[in-house]
């Protein structure tokens, strides 16, 4: 029967074809009866390998009916497009493109390929083409017919509203879609990921208007041009290779192996950031020719976003000093398809093949990877419930799901999150400064080089050649890092990433990145709390056995006054390394060339700077009087320790020991006393903090216990705060026992159920902290994979409005049997008015775990608690409130 039906639609349009040609109409018809597979692939951005993808013709099994069959598996992707020629037809509201398809997934997309003949592409290759979307299927396992007679929208009128946004897209008015004609139609097979079979048969176009002597002309002239064997964007200019490239997972500028030192770019003059040690600034706009020529001549380079006329007209060589092409921050999936179609317009234009294009992405890096040529990737956990500590493992994770196949550059916080900021002024108008201390963005730096970072990006909001005290503190902080970086650079730029050594000392870590001759060790000794205050932990001599570097016995310690000698003994087994009194970090070099010694002493002198034995001294001055000062006002309020102003003594007479022995010119002798100074110090922040987190379940309870300068406000406001002053509970359905009153309340359930993953909310007695139930999230795994790069499930309340001069505490109760797996967020507690910037991440408990947030609200809103299981594995939520309280007015001055 199904034959009969065939025969009969051949006849019937064999039929159409007899009738006179009054409106000049036909038609094409591809039965796909014949041996050889027509459809062709074209893009896609998924990978399949050739070994993944099969074409060929087939029959239906009991009969005579031949297809086309094509079967392919991928992963994480939005499109697999192929292709088939047709005859080409002026776009009229009779063209009609039909085809019937089985597929083993709904969701095939059908559309047709538009030609604008009289619309030169930005890469001179033909004329500008766009896809115009049809019907999609809606069936598995069956057969179905996709036509654009189905659609609302006639192919004309779908082009009159494509042709406005290639106007705007490609910045011309004018683009006509005169004799616009369709030669393609184009099927997107991608669905979901795994194995996909789709059967093809039956592709026909009705109402066609013959424009193939337009269509064949086109033809000629784009061959012609092609035939000279010059590359040109719109001028008879040959593309030239790019002075940058990659090389792996290594930039190499010039030949040789480039690391980024890049400042974000706030209005500071080039010269001044060379100054701090930065050979790369990222403006937030395309480069103009003054900065081109300033970064010329002081031998930087610029990232920057492309031209907006990349993809219309050429990226001529003026724009040589650009490292690479920045197409956006903070990217996630719903930017894939906008930052692909800009990677491409870029690509085509710019006179230097090759030269890279980075994006930093704060999920769905692997999908990014495969578009761009660098991946920046970042945290800011200064003053946030993220472990600093784990910092190089995050970005180690990043790296593993791109397969470690290209650069990844890790950010570097150099001031506490906008956020946290906009937080702190919401309770306290006058805020005192929270500057971030070096022994922080040290260990940052540390950590992101552990990573395996080929580069690094420093985060800067505001200008750092400003004069006032705390920029000036920042811009010292900075300098001082990037000393040290660059005495590391051999090996971050392009050294092979060993991984950690086992010293079987819980309290020290180490990791090691080898050379063809040499190696590093950094050596860090964490106390997990180093987002909040850094270099607390006690001054200690310290060994431990490196077994992988049996070829030399002579280790150097990298410290603020040069490379020191170490003590240590090689044996079959390794070398024994050991140094005197290691203060919080350190690094080590083994190596038997004298030429790496040479070039690393080579970088202690600095023509007309600072040496980094001075900034260490002014950094530590500077600190000492900021304890001080802190301490003062906390003794004031009743508030000071006898362990903080015994420490402050120490500090204060350690640093006393360290200028005498300077005025001596002695350095080396004291190092020691500044490294227990900086100790000393670190402790007093600590015993500052640690009596008010006393009080709060996390140490992102409030605000105003992120910083040390910030205890005495926080002391102010407890003190000012009545108990009974709180109103009562604001948040319905927090108690989770009623699943019906949950949603009519306006709770909300979202789940990403996708190849990875799936998905589990309910309302269980066993989750229960008090009452009958409680909330359980589960995220089972669907596959093998270590990282989940997108959160795939979340639950959040209902809006609840505040206003401006309140205090909110969201509060609650919650159980997680196991660490959460995939991605060191785990159960995230997110409330709109901090964000994600001051969300608690809570990765394991012991039984119940009670939190306690408390939030400033700057303006009238409404606002809502979010849980989000970041990775795989369970928690259980329960008895969760929102009260609020009017802030005492001697915390909410009028702003002036």
């Amino acid at each position: 029967m199904h034959i009969i039906n065939k025969i009969a639609r051949l006849l019937t349009l064999a039929t159409f074809v007899c009738v006179p040609a009054i409106e000049a109409q036909g038609q094409f018809l591809e039965t796909f009866e014949s041996a050889t597979p027509t459809w062709n692939r074209r893009d896609t951005d998924c990978v399949i390998s050739d070994s993944q993808w099969s074409q060929r013709r087939s029959n239906e099994p009991d009969l005579n009916n031949r297809f086309e069959k094509i079967t392919f598996e991928t992963g994480i992707g939005t499109q697999v497009l192929v292709s088939h020629d047709v005859d080409p037809g002026f776009v009229i509201p009779e063209l009609l493109p039909s085809l019937r398809i089985k597929s083993s997934r709904p969701g095939i997309r059908m559309m047709v390929r538009v030609v604008l003949p009289y619309a030169p592409s930005p890469n001179g290759d033909g004329p500008i083409t766009t896809l115009l979307p049809g019907p999609t299927s809606r069936l598995a396992g069956r057969w179905e017919t996709l036509s654009f007679e189905s659609e609302t929208k006639n192919l004309q009128q779908k082009l009159q509203e494509e042709i406005r946004l290639l106007r705007q897209k490609h910045g011309r008015p004018s683009l006509s879609l005169r004799d616009a004609y369709v030669d393609k139609v184009v099927l997107n097979l991608y669905t979901e990921p795994g194995y996909s079979s789709v059967q093809i048969d039956d592709l026909a176009v009705t109402g066609i208007v013959a424009a193939k002597t337009l269509a064949d002309q086109i033809a000629h002239r784009t061959e012609t041009k092609r035939d000279t064997n010059v590359q040109t964007v719109g001028l008879d200019v040959e593309k030239q290779p790019s002075l940058v490239v990659r090389d792996g997972t290594v930039l190499l500028v010039k030949k040789k192996p480039f690391f980024p030192r890049m400042i974000e770019h706030n209005g500071e003059s080039f010269e001044y950031l060379k100054s701090l040690g930065f050979n790369t600034v990222e403006l937030k706009s395309t480069a103009e020719v003054d900065q081109l020529k300033q970064a010329q001549r002081l031998d930087m380079w610029i990232v920057c976003p492309a031209p907006s006329s990349a993809g219309l007209s050429p990226i001529e060589f003026i724009y040589d000093r650009v490292l690479a092409w920045s197409v956006g921050n903070d990217l996630n999936g719903r930017n894939l398809t906008n930052v692909q179609q800009r990677v491409r317009e870029i690509r085509e234009s710019d006179m230097r093949i090759g030269r890279p294009i980075v994006g930093s992405a704060s999920s769905h890096w692997a999908r990014f990877a495969q578009q761009l040529d660098v991946l920046n990737v970042g945290l800011e956990p200064v003053g946030t419930s993220f472990l600093a500590s784990q910092y190089s493992n995050w970005i180690r994770q990043r790296s593993q799901s791109i397969s470690h196949s290209k650069p990844v550059w890790a950010d570097i916080q150099t001031s506490l999150s906008e956020a946290l900021a906009d937080q702190i002024s919401a309770i306290a108008q006058h805020v005192p400064p929270t500057p971030i201390e070096p022994q922080q963005v040290k260990f940052l730096a540390y950590e992101a080089i552990s990573g395996g970072a080929r580069g690094l990006r420093f985060k800067s909001r505001s200008r750092l050649d400003g004069t006032d005290p705390t920029t000036r503190l920042r811009a010292l902080t900075i300098e001082w890092v990037n000393a040290e970086i660059t005495r590391l650079e051999p090996w971050a730029v392009a050294g092979a990433l060993m991984g950690t050594v086992d010293t079987g000392d819980s309290e020290l870590e180490v990791t090691a990145i080898s050379t063809n001759r040499s190696r590093l060790l950094l050596v860090q000794r964490p106390t997990h709390h180093e987002q909040y205050l850094a270099g607390d932990s006690p001054i200690r001599t310290i060994s431990f056995r490196d077994a992988e570097s049996t070829f030399t016995d002579r280790a150097y310690l990298i410290s603020d006054t040069g490379l020191d000698s170490l003590p240590n003994t090689r044996n079959l087994g390794g070398n024994e390394i050991r140094i005197e009194n290691c203060p919080y970090s350190a690094a080590v070099v083994l190596t038997q060339d004298p030429m790496i010694s040479t070039n690393l002493n080579q970088t202690y002198r600095r023509d007309g700077a600072r040496s980094s034995f001075q900034m260490r001294v002014e950094l530590t001055r500077q600190w000492l009087a900021i304890m001080q000062l802190i301490n003062k006002q906390l003794s004031r309020m009743g508030r000071s320790t006898a362990a903080s102003s015994g420490a402050l003594n120490e500090a204060v007479n350690a640093f006393r020991n360290a200028s005498s022995l300077i005025e001596n010119n002695s350095p080396e002798t004291a190092l020691p006393y500044l490294n227990q100074t900086d100790e000393r110090l670190a402790f007093v922040r600590r015993e500052i903090v640690t009596e008010p987190l006393g009080k709060f379940q996390s140490k992102s309870s409030s605000p105003l216990v992120a910083h040390c300068s910030l205890i005495p406000l926080h002391w102010e406001l407890s003190s000012r705060l009545n108990p009974d002053d709180w109103n009562p509970n604001g948040l319905a359905g927090g108690d989770f026992e009623n699943l019906q009153h949950m949603m009519q309340s306006g709770w909300e359930n979202r789940r990403l159920d996708d190849d990875q993953v799936v998905t589990k909310v309910e309302l269980s007695e066993d989750a229960r902290s008090d009452g009958i139930s409680g909330l359980r999230m589960t995220v089972q795994p669907r596959t093998s994979a270590q990282v989940v790069d997108a959160t795939p499930l979340w639950v959040a309340t209902p809006l609840i409005p505040v206003k401006q001069g309140q205090l909110v505490r969201i509060h609650g109760w919650v159980k997680i049997p196991n660490v959460i797996r995939g991605n060191p967020d785990g159960l995230m507690i997110v409330d709109s008015l901090g964000g994600k910037a001051m969300a608690e991440r809570i990765p394991v408990t012991q039984g119940w775990q009670e939190f306690a947030l408390y939030r400033g609200v700057e303006s009238d809103r409404q606002m809502r608690v979010t849980f989000s299981l970041t990775g795989i594995g369970e928690a259980m939520i329960d008895e969760v409130t929102i009260r609020t309280v009017d802030l005492p007015a001697p915390i909410r001055q009028a702003k002036k």
